[in-house]
């Protein structure tokens, strides 16, 4: 059975007069025994990317973004690292999000996807594209990585058709307040408080965006960007808005008449 971790905090980060959002932690531990699959959302009507897909695929360590369900997401390069060797620490990509208490922990041993800054390919970035305008994206954030000076942080882009809307480090969210940590090396790598679920809301429609970017940043040959269970939430169509309104509309009346007749 699934064990809730709370919401531990929340914040709103405003990152230009324009853009706004609202950032918490906090998920649910997926899988059994719980928290083996990682964190995954609690947010209602989001849209989950696991990775899981890329574990049924034998004698492979790292396999292609583009062999797992990205539930509507184009994922670019495809040739991003999906890490599917049962959630071992890897050499030269980092730790896997780990999911447990600071002791007795539990790891991730189900597919994640992860961004070295060292690996042959140089992928250092992936570009998420949404099918649809979202106003929430969610990840199992994985041994975070600031920007000490032994550990080039991880990056966080929100984009509208290719425009920044807001960009996110570590180093932000411990500056507002989060209880989280982050930091490089292995003394960071089995903390709950350092692989935490990070939810992001955008507050009002000019800050619906339709793509995000991870980016491992720097060169450090050890570090890398892990997350799990990327999730969004796509905002309703307008026709639909506007035929629920109409749908509630007419049921009103239709409530109205039937009140008279009797």
């Amino acid at each position: 059975m699934a064990a809730a971790v709370g919401a531990i905090a929340a914040t709103t980060l405003s990152v230009n007069p324009a853009s706004a959002f609202s950032i918490t932690t906090g998920g649910q531990a997926k899988g059994s025994p719980a928290g083996i699959e990682g964190l995954t959302t609690t947010v209602s009507n989001a849209r989950v990317i696991t990775f899981n897909e890329a574990d049924d695929i034998s004698g492979v360590d790292f396999a292609d973004v583009s062999d797992v369900n990205q539930q509507g997401a184009d994922y670019d390069p495809g040739d991003a690292l999906v890490i599917t060797n049962g959630g071992a620490f890897v050499s030269q990509t980092g730790a896997i999000p780990y999911s447990g208490p600071p002791s007795g922990s539990t790891n991730n041993t189900s597919a994640y996807l992860s961004l070295p800054t060292n690996n042959n390919n140089g992928v250092s970035q992936v570009t998420i594209t949404l099918p649809t305008l979202s106003n929430y994206w969610g990840l199992h954030w994985g041994s975070m990585d600031d920007a000490s000076a032994n550990s080039p942080a991880n990056q966080i882009e929100f984009l509208r058709d290719g425009t920044v809307l807001a960009t996110f480090t570590p180093d932000d969210l411990t500056a507002l307040g989060l209880d989280v940590e982050a930091g490089g090396g292995p003394d960071n790598q089995g903390l709950a408080k350092a692989n935490p679920y990070v939810n992001f809301f955008s507050e009002g429609s000019d800050e619906w965006f339709n793509g995000v970017r991870l980016t491992q940043l720097g060169t450090n040959n050890n570090i890398a960007f892990e997350s799990d269970n990327h999730a969004y939430r796509p905002v309703p169509e307008p026709l639909t808005i506007l035929g629920s309104g109409l749908a509630l509309g007419f049921g009103a009346i239709f409530k109205k008449q039937q009140s008279r007749r009797r």
